[in-house]
Parts: C-alpha cells; structure tokens; sequence
C-alpha cells in the first residue's frame, strides 16, 4: 500500500464514518515516537544517523495503545482525517570516527535528515495511519558510500494500516502494522535502545492484530505472515524502516540471505496501579516465526520472549525490561548470526542473545518557559554466548517541545557505546554480532524538526 492508496482510503473511512450513527462514544488513542540509518564514508557503517521518528510526540507523552469508552452523556468526536509533513535537521559529533586516510579522528556534521509525509485518520468506527519517508542528501548518504547525494535517493514506506473499532473495548487491525512485542517504543530516546538493533522493538510487518483492552488488562495479538516491503535505495534489501531480517549485502563478512516469514506475535499487560499521573504495569511478550534461507532453501525459525516492568506516572517514571531471542537460521555458513537491515545498510546480529534495558525519566517543571522538558538515562546490555563479545549502550539525553503549538521538537542525546553499531567507526558490520573492537566510544547527537 503507498503513501497516496492509503490517503484515498482515508478518504473513503471518512465518508463511511459520517453516514453511520454514533458508535457509543468511542475513541481511540494514536501512539508516537522516533528512531535513524548508519554513517559511513570510505568508513565504516554505523545507522545511529538515521533514527526514525513518527509524526507525533514520544510514546512517555501520549500513552500508546489504549483503546477508551467516552463518556456516554458527552457527545461523539467527529471523525477526523489529518495530513501532515515532518522536516528534520541534525548535528553530529563523533568522537571516535575516522577520516578519508582511515586515521581516527573527531567529526562533527550539520545536514539534512529527513522528510517525513504522515495521514491519520481517526473516526468513530474506523482509524488509520500511514507515514512515508525521504533520506539522502547528508553525510550519511554521500558518494563515498555509493550515493549520488541528494534528499529522496532514499525512501520507503514506514507503515500504513487501518482498522475497525468492534466495540470501546476492542478492534482490529490490517497493514503494516507495529507488531504488539512489549510497547512499541521500549523508551524515551530518538534513537530507540538495542531492541530496536536486534529487530524486537519498533517493528512494522505485514498482517492481522486484534486487542482487547479494559481497565486492568490489555491482549494484543498478531499474524504477519510477511514483513514490511523494502522501498528504494541502493541496498539489496534494506530500504526499509523497521529493522528486519534481510539479504546481506556484498560488503557483510558472511552476508547472509534470509527472510521471516508467518510470525505469530503477542502480549498481555496487566496494571498494577492507576491514578491520574499515570500507571504502574507489567507486560509479557511472545513472538514465533518461521526463518527462510535463500542459500539452502530450508526453514529454520526464531523465538522470543520479554517480561517488563514500567512507572509512568509522572513526573518520574522507570522502565525495567529482560528479553531473550533465539535464531535457527539454517544458513549455508554461520548459523550463530545473521543479517538484519535498515536505512537502506545491512549489518549482522548475534542469532542467540538476552537483552536487558534499564530507564529513568524525569518531567522537568519549565514554569513559563515556552518549552517543556523532558530527561532520561538508560542502559542496555545485549549477554551473547562465550565466544562473541556482550554488546552495552547508555544513553543520556532530553527531548524539548514548544508548548504552544508542539510543532517544534528538539533532541540532545549523547550515547556511549561498546560494540554497538550505532556508535563509533568499526562497530556496524559485526559489533552485534561477534563484537567490534570491544572498546567504549562516544557521540553526541542533536535533532531538529518541524512537524505539521
């Protein structure tokens, strides 16, 4: 589905919806949040420098996924169809980068990030959503790295579904969807944590979900049976938003080629504790699949699992998280990783790993300042077997916001990384995997964008 067929049936929901009665005051929310692709140069990969992001404000300021009855005695909101347009600069600066002669060296870039085309519709009885991006143009995207350097060379579908609401408490939902692994953003940061570099967090794939939500327990459960489909760029399978398990591309130490198939994913949260500032809730998740290899023709598959514990209720909030992904590849080679890919660049991933992330978040009191502010520290470590060198990230950052219109959103995030492929040159192609050079590096990333 593009960009502009999604559009048209919004357009067709809209119609549907105002020629049917009032479907007992029913609303659903809208989730939100962000995320990037990799640097390189002559250099080495490295996708901290495209991290994606909705069009709308991160997941701790609007509470994702919640489907709510409104009060009967009020009357029905409209339906609603919302077009909008995202333009995003950013500020780099790497303190463990390497220049053209392959020396280490400090880089700083101001460029273009990207353009982002949203549609939202939300109505009594339907909703949608869909949102497609432009990259290129930046340093990223440069000539050394085979681009021809201008905004648009990369671009893709980030999602595009729509749904019926079958009553206050449930609906359902076709697409390219997020599948419902844990929330839908593990965190606060643009650049998402190391969920989203082993494929489990932030994920849109192609199927059917159903939720059911009431005041204590919420049920999410889908079948995809194929991811999101790549977009253009110059990778093999790449171009794509979500970070899925892809055809590797010539330049990957055993470029595996691999595809996921028919995954039946799911997860049930149960709250503990509700008041007006938010909740206290703990969320199990599963996720089964079936892994094809291109090389031997077999199906091998993957299994996850993750268990939570989140306090948002403000102004301080926690999250504690523990995941666990097993990988059967099946690949002709090595089947103790395989490639995954996003932002138009591949990279490998351990196929065997826990995972463990850790946040805190404040909600600062800006007073009659225009903008507010909100601060956060996590850390994440990836455990893999003996042999491959653990993956951490700490990230420190803030996100500010105008208050007046939200239009404008600001992010400050510096990360430290340990074979992390976000952070610091000779870590992307197998810091996830293997490991990189098993050494801490830095970067500070500022982002800039104007939303419509």
């Amino acid at each position: 589905m593009t960009f502009l067929s999604f559009a048209a049936l919004a357009t067709t929901l809209f119609a549907a919806d105002t020629s049917i009665p009032p479907a007992d005051g029913i609303t659903a929310s809208v989730e939100v949040h962000s995320g990037g692709p990799p640097m390189t140069g002559g250099w080495t990969l490295s996708p901290a420098d495209v991290m994606p992001d909705d069009m709308a404000l991160p997941a701790w300021v609007e509470t994702p996924e919640v489907v709510s009855l409104a009060d009967p005695a009020k009357p029905s909101p409209a339906p609603r169809l919302k077009l909008g347009i995202g333009v995003r600069g950013r500020i780099d600066i790497r303190f463990n980068d390497v220049n053209g002669a392959g020396d280490r060296a400090t880089s700083t870039h101001a460029s273009f990030d990207t353009l982002i085309l949203s549609a939202n519709y939300d109505g009594l009885r339907f909703f949608g959503s869909a949102d497609y991006r432009f990259y290129g143009g930046n340093f990223i995207y440069g000539r050394r790295n085979g681009y021809q350097g201008y905004p648009g060379e990369i671009q893709f579908l980030s999602y595009a579904y729509a749904g019926a609401k079958l009553s206050p408490n449930d609906r359902v939902t076709v697409g390219i969807q997020p599948v419902p692994f844990d929330d839908r953003y593990w965190g606060s940061s643009w650049y998402n944590s190391l969920g989203f570099v082993y494929g489990l967090e932030e994920v849109y794939n192609t199927g059917i979900s159903y939720t059911h939500s009431d005041d204590r327990v919420s049920v999410s459960a889908g079948f995809f049976p194929v991811a999101g489909p790549p977009g253009i760029g110059n990778s093999r399978d790449s171009a794509r938003y979500s970070v899925n398990i892809v055809r590797g591309d010539p330049y990957l130490p055993f470029a595996s080629r691999n595809a996921e198939r028919n995954m039946a994913i799911g997860k049930v949260r149960y709250t503990l504790a509700s008041t007006a500032r938010g909740q206290l809730s703990v969320t199990g998740s599963g996720w089964a699949s079936q892994v094809h290899s291109f090389d031997t023709g077999e199906n091998g598959s993957r299994h996850a699992f993750a268990l939570s514990l989140k306090d948002d209720r403000r102004p301080l909030r926690f999250k504690l998280l523990a995941a666990h992904q097993d990988i059967d590849p099946r690949n002709a080679e090595r089947n103790d990783l395989i490639a995954v890919g996003d932002y138009d660049f591949s990279y490998n991933i351990a196929a065997k790993g826990t995972l463990t992330f850790a946040e805190m978040g404040y909600a600062v009191d800006t007073g009659s300042f225009p903008f507010s502010l909100d601060v956060y520290a996590s850390y994440a470590r990836v455990l893999k077997k003996a042999a491959f060198a653990d993956t951490q990230r700490i990230n420190v950052g803030a996100f500010w916001n105008d208050k007046a219109s939200k239009r404008i959103r600001i992010w400050t995030e510096m990360l430290v990384g340990r074979n992390d492929p976000y952070v610091g040159a000779g870590q992307f192609t197998s810091g996830a995997a293997q490991g990189g050079d098993n050494r801490w590096k830095a970067s500070v990333l500022m982002m800039f964008g104007y939303y419509m």
